[in-house]
């Protein structure tokens, strides 16, 4: 978590497990190689200007855009971290084409450490656009860089209403990053998420990409991170304001902890570049020339874009998850389409004629037919996931369209065997236990996701029931057994990817994780919580069978 300097506020991280036991949005692990994750297009689009960039080619820093923070904030910035940031050369200098952020172990003002915190309040802010940049981690215990957003309104309306975008965290020696977001729910909300590992020590790429439905984090082109703020969705209005960036490396505080390997200093974040994208220009810059003259795309009207949008922004005509779009990249018109199935009328009701449909998104637990004729005929195409272009061979082609929810089978680690409703019963208190592969409705799964805590329901396509912990038990070898949907706590489930493809489950009222009992391996081996121990009788996977 990145604060300002905020009196009051409870800094604290969540402990490990709740924090990255959060809404499943993808399997996708990076790995050493991130030869595991799917890649995706997470570059600018062709009609994308180049709005502001620092290339940090120079031999100082450029005070023009970019302000050093002094001090140790309030309460250590709000985390109670152990540094006090300066703007000596000391701790922020540009050398060899990067940006040098060193942590020093030193006495300096009363505090045992130094480092440097910089940001691009009231000199450029923005809102919605491509966010990419080139660096290179230090890595230790008591070590937390970040590279990251806030609102620009934090002034006035204070944190965490100003909403927070962390791009990439790192904490001590884990050779992992973060992403999270932070927003204001009737109290601080969070969602965030983690890759696997890789060596964050060398240079890579990290972006985020920010519109009016989504904001996603993508490491070298792998996107390990997703949050639907669709219409504020979840009380995430925070994010369709304009914010400004920071880059900082903090020693010690809440998250990270305050044991700190001195032996490891001085520790630097080197940044190659920062650029920052748009396709509808809005953002404010009082810097004359946002754009570093070595970018090669100089923006001389700059200082003329406050609240400027010049084309329009894509407008929903209907309501649903799925998101169809006119051009390629999820650009031109676009409509929103809900569960059901749309024959051309349909699509020329909502804008499209059956040639102009370029890309797609689709929300993971759906799954989207596109047919070449009208009234669901022809040839077809399914879609179970954001598709930046469907192809030559299904540009400007699609006429009907069917949006259904997937259906999954649900498979533990362990045992091989799958998630199960005893004796296919339909009825409230069915047991769940695992089976044998059959088939049958009784193993058939389908997923819905509350933006509002980042939670997944579980329903079973036999029923129509949701997996759910028997009695509200918060204890230990609670039971899982099914009952009608009521979208309660202990019918709310966080997921998290881990290494091929396989999920925990963590139930959001117990805090415990859905477990295969006693490491059964047996057909009829029952399904009941646990403490969260990262075991494989407590790993699953999502398999689609339709």
């Amino acid at each position: 978590m990145r604060l300002s300097s905020l009196k009051g506020v409870n800094c604290a991280k969540k402990a490990v497990a709740v924090l990255s036991a959060v809404a499943l949005c993808s399997t996708m692990t990076i790995t050493t190689t991130i030869s595991n994750s799917q890649k995706v297009d997470a570059a600018a689009t062709a009609n994308s200007t180049l709005i502001f960039s620092d290339e940090f080619n120079g031999s100082s820093l450029n005070t023009n855009k970019w302000v050093c923070e002094i001090g140790n904030g309030s309460g250590g910035w709000g985390n109670n971290e152990l540094e006090y940031y300066t703007n000596r050369s000391e701790n922020v200098y540009v050398s060899d084409g990067s940006l040098h952020i060193r942590a020093r172990n030193e006495g300096y003002n009363g505090y045992n450490y130094t480092s440097a915190r910089l940001k691009t309040q009231d000199k450029f802010y923005f809102q919605y656009g491509h966010i990419e940049c080139r660096m290179a981690i230090p890595s230790g215990q008591g070590i937390w860089p970040a590279f990251w957003m806030l609102g620009q309104n934090i002034g006035s309306v204070g944190w965490p209403r100003c909403g927070e975008i962390d791009i990439m965290e790192a904490i001590n020696a884990e050779n992992k990053v973060y992403g999270t977001c932070h927003w204001d729910s009737n109290g601080h909300a969070e969602y965030g998420r983690s890759t696997g590992n890789f060596d964050i020590t060398q240079y890579h790429t990290y972006v985020c990409d920010w519109d009016s439905q989504f904001i996603r984090m993508y490491v070298d082109g792998n996107m390990y991170y997703e949050i639907n703020i669709t219409n504020s969705t979840g009380s995430t209005e925070e994010f369709h304001n304009k914010f400004f960036l920071l880059f900082n490396v903090a020693v010690g505080g809440n998250w990270p902890g305050f044991s700190v390997d001195n032996s490891r200093f001085p520790q630097e974040l080197k940044v190659d570049y920062v650029r920052v994208y748009q396709d509808n220009l809005n953002y404010t810059s009082n810097i004359g020339n946002a754009v570093d003259g070595n970018s090669g795309n100089n923006n001389n009207n700059n200082n003329n874009n406050n609240n400027n949008n010049s084309g329009s922004q894509p407008s929903n005509t209907g309501s649903g998850d799925v998101y169809i779009y006119q051009d390629a990249n999820y650009g031109g018109r676009s409509a929103s389409l809900g569960l059901g199935n749309y024959n051309l009328a349909s699509l020329q009701a909502k804008g499209f004629r059956n040639d102009d449909l370029s890309s797609i998104k689709v929300p993971w637990g759906y799954k989207v037919t596109m047919y070449a004729d009208d009234n669901f005929s022809g040839a077809t195409k399914v879609v179970n996931g954001d598709t930046s272009y469907v192809g030559n061979d299904w540009n400007d082609r699609v006429s009907s369209i069917k949006v259904e929810k997937a259906l999954y089978k649900i498979v533990n680690r362990h045992s091989g065997l799958c998630l199960d409703v005893s004796g296919g019963s339909p009825d409230n208190g069915a047991n769940v236990q695992q089976w044998t592969d059959n088939g049958t409705n009784a193993q058939k799964w389908m997923v819905s996701f509350n933006s509002s805590d980042s939670t997944y329901v579980i329903t079973s396509a036999l029923s129509g029931r949701a997996l759910d912990m028997g009695g509200w038990s918060r204890d230990n070898g609670g039971n899982a057994i099914m009952w009608d949907n009521n979208n309660t706590d202990n019918q709310r489930w966080y997921l998290t990817g881990v290494d091929n493809g396989y999920t925990f489950f963590i139930n959001k009222y117990s805090n415990k994780a859905l477990d295969v009992e006693g490491w059964s391996t047996a057909a009829g081996g029952n399904v009941h919580q646990w403490d969260y121990l990262a075991q494989a009788n407590q790993q699953w996977k999502f398999i689609q069978v339709n």
